[in-house]
């Protein structure tokens, strides 16, 4: 039987050198037809050509591999380009040109489709398919750019975009119309192709863009883009988180004023009640509404949720401790002030939020008798704020009893506990400021500092300008360098992130005035701090500012630079701003002869703060930052290490990975006392409130490592409390919403903390230990609730698990994977993301299910049919 010969090339065979390709019968029938058609068309032959286009068009139905023509014509486009070059202006070079524009796709130069295309009849190209017209796209987005730069017209340009658009968003491909329209600036346009079919993939292709966009004005034409489409399809729970994004005056009550319906009204209530926004009562005149928004709902959901989880009983320090696990004797250097000091904290941070506690609570044995130092008093009486969080009526009626006593230190710290326990409660009575702004008439010092730090937390992000004029008032006139460096840390507290200039010329003006000997005592940086954070997230707004420190005569003018800077451009992720901080980190100074002289290393720990801070919100900055930190920690001095673990425990705050966390035990154990004690408080921050087991025997480990250190010892039980922080109810971090959101609140505490951290000696482990407290405003519970439209608990299944970046796939990807399924009330830690786990409901908040959300019963909703279970056959021996 004779064997059947293979066709092979000859034009592959001529070539020396090449393999030799082994084409089939049809693909070489095929290859020959198409060198023959191409061939014709050299000849002016006008039928070939389309021919030619219909054999190509026929081939591109599949665009797995490049299509056979494709190879097939490599030979013949170099012939068709130099036949075309030649040609006169016609309408068969035109159609021969948008031919040439689908070839040079694949063997053309950058940008020679685009070029072929504009010179042909521009008719068809719509119909040459999905991967034709992205690469069109891309061609017209880089063209964009040029033109840009040389200030040429775009029109043309526009012209095709117009075309190639509306074809993307027939064809689900959503996320390719909007890169196009970024890309030649007219995003704008997506608004008109925006129906309630295709809002959730456009919506969450757009706030995914977010941290890449590379200015402000390029960030406000995307939030107002994606606003504007919100609105039009009446997605009010989603116009209203970007509108918070936004930030601009009006957004808020645009959306409320938009919507009609009571029960989305709600479910918007709750939204501005977790970011602290308080709402004209213009706006909102419903006392249901005013109710949540005001926060008075979280209290009664917070102990629910202890309820049904059956943590609501107080835990004692030594239940925190596990003190049985620890080595005996351990405590024989550990000063019993400073033994009752911690207990008290983690006393406060563990029953946070309760109602009652195991210290405090215990008349018969008042703990208060046990705490013999003035200022662990302050603390002791202001942990009754932190117990009673959220909840005015019964912390009003634990803490009245200590302004009547005439001891000025249990006072002081009954005003920090009452605006502990007002924070984020909007109360008609307004108790706290009745309160604290009588006890500012005090003569003692000491309890008009507590009146100050309790009005800066009960009135945290409410911009009450009733409250202003006082405290203006003690920063320019107090004697006291503390009394005014906390009175401008309360005012950056209430008007956190609203541009005050009154506010910001009166502590520019007290740092001008106030003597050097002054400033150089360490609460004076809470001036600086008080300072930034009037400008928290605001940007470009401080530079006005930041130019007017160069005149302050002292040091802290560099201290309150670097502060404004990093506040100024918190969570924007901003590049060039994290290499300004960068340059202050590797500043060297010497002298005429190359000798090292004192740096300012103060200045570059803020520095190292301020780096974290503005990567934090996003993953992939944060990543880098980290990277960033082993470099410094590798090579810098020891007094610029310092700062490292503060900065790590910022950036990962509540979210305890395991790579910080081995980060930080490491250098709990460094030599250096300074940079120990940092890492060890660092890693109460870093798990604060998860009750993470590996952390909770990792600080049982540093207990005995510090056992000969009182001050050691008294950080671990600190980071202890923190770890337990609302028995594993509460968190410190402060972005929600897929990290999309800030509470500037929660910010502004931490921050306030962790600018006492740089100078833990000096006011941690002193008397200024009290800025433990400014942790209480970040605090919030991390719980999912399911409500009905009555705002009562309505169970259902929910998953959680591991949340997955779905953005710009086909279909309806999972969000979540590793899931488990549990009934509501759930605890959603970092990372994490629920779900809904059957159709039954409809949550009004559609795409992230978080804090309260209110669900409707589904009308198209069909249970599942169960199947009958299979008889079981039993076996007998």
């Amino acid at each position: 039987m004779e064997e059947k010969k293979v066709p092979v090339d000859k034009q592959a065979q001529k070539k020396p050198g090449k393999q030799v390709v082994q084409l089939s019968e049809q693909d070489l029938e095929l290859k020959n037809r198409l060198e023959q058609y191409a061939e014709e068309i050299i000849q002016n032959n006008t039928e070939s050509l389309e021919k030619l286009k219909t054999e190509v068009r026929s081939a591109t139905t599949s665009m797995t591999s490049v299509p056979k023509p494709f190879k097939f014509l490599k030979e013949s486009y170099g012939k068709l380009v130099e036949f075309y070059n030649g040609l006169e202006t016609s309408k068969f070079k035109k159609q021969l040109a948008d031919f040439l524009s689908v070839l040079a796709m694949t063997y053309g130069g950058d940008g020679d489709s685009l070029l072929y295309l504009q010179e042909g009849t521009q008719e068809e190209f719509k119909f040459w398919g999905h991967e034709y017209l992205s690469h069109l796209a891309a061609n017209i987005g880089s063209e964009f750019q040029i033109r840009l730069q040389k200030v040429d017209g775009a029109d043309d340009l526009l012209y095709l975009v117009d075309q190639i658009v509306p074809y993307f968003m027939d064809h689900n491909s959503e996320h390719d119309a909007i890169d196009l329209l970024s890309e030649v600036d007219q995003l704008q346009k997506i608004e008109q192709y925006v129906n309630h079919a295709n809002i959730q993939r456009i919506l969450v292709y757009l706030l995914s863009l977010v941290p890449f966009c590379s200015d402000q004005d390029e960030l406000d034409v995307l939030l107002a883009t994606a606003f504007n489409i919100c609105l039009k399809v009446n997605e009010y729970t989603n116009a209203l988180k970007i509108a918070l994004r936004i930030d601009k005056p009006g957004k808020v009550e645009q959306v409320f004023q938009a919507c009609q319906d009571e029960t989305i009204k709600k479910q918007l209530a709750f939204q501005l009640a977790r970011h602290r926004y308080q709402i004209g009562e213009e706006i909102i005149n419903d006392e249901t509404l005013k109710k949540i928004a005001a926060n008075q709902y979280l209290s009664q959901f917070y102990i629910n949720l202890a309820k049904d989880l059956e943590v609501l009983e107080p835990k004692t320090p030594d239940q925190v401790y596990k003190a049985h696990l620890e080595e005996k004797n351990k405590e024989a250097n550990f000063e019993q002030i400073q033994k009752n000091l911690a207990a008290t904290y983690c006393n406060g941070f563990v029953n946070a939020g309760f109602k009652k506690d195991a210290l405090m609570s215990n008349k018969e044995n008042p703990w208060l008798n046990s705490v013999k130092n003035d200022h662990t008093a302050i603390a002791a009486v202001a942990s009754i704020g932190l117990v009673n969080l959220w909840n005015i009526d019964n912390g009003t009626e634990q803490i009245s009893e200590y302004f009547d006593l005439s001891d000025i230190f249990t006072k002081a710290g009954a005003c920090i506990g009452f605006g502990l326990f007002c924070s984020g409660i909007v109360d008609e009575n307004q108790p706290a400021q009745a309160m604290l702004l009588a006890q500012l008439e005090s003569p003692e010092v000491q309890v008009k500092i507590g009146a100050v730090m309790g009005l800066g937390l009960a009135y945290a992000g409410s911009a009450r300008t009733e409250l202003q004029e006082q405290l203006i008032s003690l920063i320019v006139e107090a004697d006291s360098v503390e009394l005014a460096s906390m009175a401008a840390l309360s005012l950056g507290l209430i008007f956190v992130g609203k541009c005050n200039d009154e506010v910001a010329n009166a502590i520019v003006q007290t740092m001008m005035e106030r003597q050097e000997s002054q400033l150089d005592i360490s609460i004076s940086r809470y001036l600086a701090v008080g300072l930034g954070l009037l400008y928290l997230g605001q940007a470009e707004a401080a530079d006005i500012v930041i130019e007017s420190l160069a005149l302050i005569p002292h040091k802290i003018n560099k201290y309150a630079k670097v502060t404004l800077t990093s506040l100024a451009y918190a969570s924007t992720g901003n590049v060039l701003k994290i290499q300004e901080l960068l340059g202050y980190c590797s500043d060297v100074t010497s002298d005429d002869k190359g000798t090292k002289i004192d740096k300012n290393y103060e200045l570059q720990q803020v520095a190292i703060l301020g780096i974290a801070l503005i990567a934090s919100s996003e993953d992939v900055g944060s990543e880098m930052v980290y990277r960033i930190f082993q470099h410094i920690l590798q090579f810098s001095d020891v007094e610029v290490k310092r700062a490292i673990p503060l900065a790590v425990a910022l950036i990962n705050i509540s979210n305890p990975k395991i790579q910080p966390m081995d980060l930080l035990l490491k250098l709990a154990h460094d030599r250096d006392q300074e940079l120990s004690y940092r890492a060890t408080l660092s890693m109460g921050l870093l798990g604060a409130g998860t009750n993470n087991s590996r952390i909770a025997d990792k600080l049982r480990g540093l207990a005995v490592y510090f056992m000969n250190d009182s001050n050691g010892l008294f950080l671990v039980r600190i980071a202890q409390g923190l770890l337990h922080m609302g028995k594993g109810l509460l968190t410190l971090q402060p972005y929600y919403s897929d990290k999309f959101l800030m509470n500037k609140v929660a910010i502004a505490g931490i921050i306030s903390f962790l600018h006492g951290c740089l100078d833990i000696k000096n006011l941690i482990l002193e008397k200024h230990h009290t800025l433990l407290y400014y942790l209480g405003i970040a605090m919030y519970p991390r719980m999912f609730f399911t409500l009905n439209e009555n705002l009562e608990n309505l169970p259902v299944q929910v998953r959680v698990g591991q949340a997955v970046d779905a953005v710009g796939q086909a279909g309806k990807p999972k969000r979540i994977t590793g899931f488990q399924t549990h009934t509501s009330p759930v605890i959603v830690s970092a990372g994490e993301r629920a779900e809904l786990a059957n159709d039954e409901y409809m949550p009004v908040q559609d795409m992230i299910l978080e804090n309260f959300v209110i669900l409707k019963k589904n009308p198209d909703y069909k249970p599942e049919i169960e199947q009958p279970q299979r008889k079981k056959t039993s076996f007998s021996m």
